[in-house]
Order: structure tokens, then C-alpha cells, then sequence
């Protein structure tokens, strides 16, 4: 994900939640809200969609650097668009705050609409369908879709999604946000974080800011060269530059590079035992690339190795990132 630090921790805000000066917690009901893991958490609705970069896409929707969003194309229909299952996030007696920003691309004449709307499936009842908000679109410019939406009990399915232009008319979808508060407090509060955040880790300093006790990764940007860090089935390597010049350290002097590697789980490691304690969050930011020959795209992700007593080891997936060769350093 390219951009700014700001933009890095509101995609955390808006995918993970963030707590408010009240102590409580907003989360964002939506998965991959902005697209920047793919097509990860969403299903096309009878119909294809895929997920393109801001600089490869169409010229007119243009996005944050970096950016990306959904286009949802082959439709036959007016019903088919794109979904999100919310089944297990969503609580009855709660308002949802919907906000989604939306385009259309195609054989446009005047205006067509899109629409918000949640399937809703109790067991031995009909499917119910709930309307949440619509807006008229012109081609080829963003517009934020609003709405919200309340559910009288439990149901045993819930899915999210946006439908509604003309057959023929691709619909696309540069983010959805849904939150259980209004969405001028979720946005000032994310602003209000990603401020703090800004002032407080200028110059990549590992300070308290609210996400934690500091930093636990020993030596992390490498200025001890490569202590206390490990290749992973491959081997580390510390450079100042690579590619003729053409990629230096986002900060600092020097940055590690995994090479030599021969499986997808090769990488760059640490221990962190005797750091961490059960039922506490952690925050993990790293800033990474990729390089190298005959290479379109890659995913890079962080992942938790855990041995348990019985020296079974365990993995857990934190986050993933797909990544392109022309990119700079992400977060």
C-alpha cells in the first residue's frame, strides 16, 4: 500500500478499528474495505469483478496514490454487483453506518443508480432484503453513497452489497465503510489517531503512541547491522542501494534484503519470546518491497510462528500485502 503514513494507519483504522477517548472501540464491519489485499472478503454477485491499481485503471476515477478499487464488470442484470458476507460481525439492536464510495463506467445516457443493500436470512423465513441507500451517478466520477441500517433480532446470515446500475454498465467501488457510529465521529476520531500518530513517530522514533508499550522488534531499522534478525530458509543481505541507485532505504542508512530464496515462506525473521503477553493486541507496521527478474506481482505477508508445549508449531497469519516491482517502500 503506497501513500503517506497517514493513509497506512487510517487503512489500519478503518480495517481493524481504533479506540476513541471514550475507551470503546469503532470497527469497521467491512474486510479489505479499500481493496488494497485484492479481492480479498468479497464475492461477485452473478456476475465478475477484479481489483486494479489507481495508475492502471480508468483515468477518470482517480484514487490516493497507490490506491485501488473494484470493477465490477459482466453484468446482465441490475441486481448483480458485489458482496460481503457481515454475518458474524454485525449485532441486532445496533445502528449501522453505512458510507461507500461509488462509480460507474459505460454506455452511460444521463444518470443510473446504485444501491446499497443487505440480503437478510432467518432459518424457516423468507429472505428478507433490506434497503440502506441509493445514489444517481454520472459516469466517470466518484460519489459517496450514504446510509444505515438496524436489525430487529438475529439472523443466521447477512450479507452487504452494492448493486443497482443498468446491465452493461460496470459498477465500481472505491471503499465501503460500515461502523456502529456516525460517520463524521468515526472519521474525526480516525483523524484525531492518525495526527497523534503522525506527530509522535516522525522519523520512524518507536515511542508509546497509544497502540502499545513501544516497540518490541529488537534493532529495527537495522542499525546494528543485522542482529538479532535471521533469514528464514533463505539468506540476509544489507544494502545501501540497489538497482543501480534506484532503490535506497525509505529511512535510515541501509535496509535488509531476503534473497537466495526458493519457497514462498522464505523471509526475514525475529524472536520475540519473553515479549509478548496472552490477551493483549499488537500493532505491526513494517515498510517493505519487492525485487526482482521476471516478477509481475507478489504477496508479502506477516506471519506469527507460536510453538506450543508439545513443540507443535503453530501459524498465524497477521497481514498481507500484494505488492509490484515498480512499487516504492510500502507500510
Amino acid at each position: 500500500m503506497a501513500g503517506s503514513r497517514g493513509d497506512t494507519v487510517i487503512k489500519t483504522i478503518m480495517d481493524q478499528g481504533i479506540s476513541g477517548s471514550s475507551g470503546n472501540t469503532t470497527i469497521n464491519v467491512i474486510t479489505n474495505h479499500d481493496f488494497s489485499q485484492g479481492q480479498h472478503s468479497w464475492h461477485a454477485n452473478g456476475c465478475s469483478f477484479s481489483v486494479v491499481s489507481a495508475e492502471s485503471g480508468h483515468k477518470a476515477f482517480l484514487t490516493k496514490r497507490g490506491g485501488y478499487y473494484a470493477v465490477v464488470s459482466n453484468r446482465t442484470e441490475s441486481w448483480q454487483g458485489l458482496e460481503q458476507d457481515i454475518t458474524s460481525i454485525v449485532s441486532p439492536g445496533s445502528t449501522y453506518y453505512v458510507t461507500a464510495y461509488v462509480g460507474v463506467s459505460g454506455n452511460i445516457q444521463g444518470t443510473t443508480d446504485v444501491q446499497a443493500t443487505l440480503r437478510v436470512e432467518y432459518r424457516n423465513s423468507p429472505t428478507d432484503y433490506l434497503f440502506i441507500g441509493r445514489i444517481s451517478l454520472s459516469k466517470e466520477r466518484w460519489e459517496k453513497l450514504e446510509g444505515k441500517f438496524s436489525l430487529p433480532k438475529k439472523p443466521d446470515r447477512v450479507l452487504f452489497y452494492l448493486e443497482g446500475p443498468s446491465p452493461a454498465v460496470d459498477l465500481l467501488v472505491q471503499s465501503v465503510v460500515i461502523t456502529s457510529s456516525p460517520p463524521s465521529e468515526f472519521y474525526e476520531t480516525s483523524y484525531q489517531k492518525v495526527t497523534s500518530y503522525q506527530k509522535e513517530t516522525s522519523n520512524y522514533q518507536f515511542v508509546d503512541t497509544g497502540y502499545g508499550e513501544g516497540n518490541i522488534m529488537a534493532n529495527p531499522k537495522f542499525e546494528d547491522g543485522l542482529n538479532k534478525w535471521s533469514g528464514r530458509g533463505c539468506k540476509l543481505v544489507l544494502h545501501e542501494s540497489l538497482a543501480c541507485g534506484k532503490i535506497v532505504p525509505l529511512f535510515g542508512k541501509v535496509f535488509a534484503c531476503a534473497t537466495e530464496r526458493t519457497q514462498s515462506w522464505n523471509g526475514i525473521e525475529q524472536e520475540i519470546t519473553g515479549k509478548v503477553q496472552a490477551k493483549v493486541a499488537y500493532e505491526a507496521i513494517a515498510v517493505v518491497r519487492i525485487f526482482g527478474n521476471n516478477v509481475s506481482s507478489a504477496d508479502v505477508r506477516v506471519t506469527l510462528c507460536v510453538q506450543t508445549t508439545d513443540l507443535r508449531e503453530e501459524y498465524i497469519g497477521i497481514a498481507k500485502l500484494a505488492l509490484f516491482p515498480s512499487n516504492n517502500f510500502h507500510t
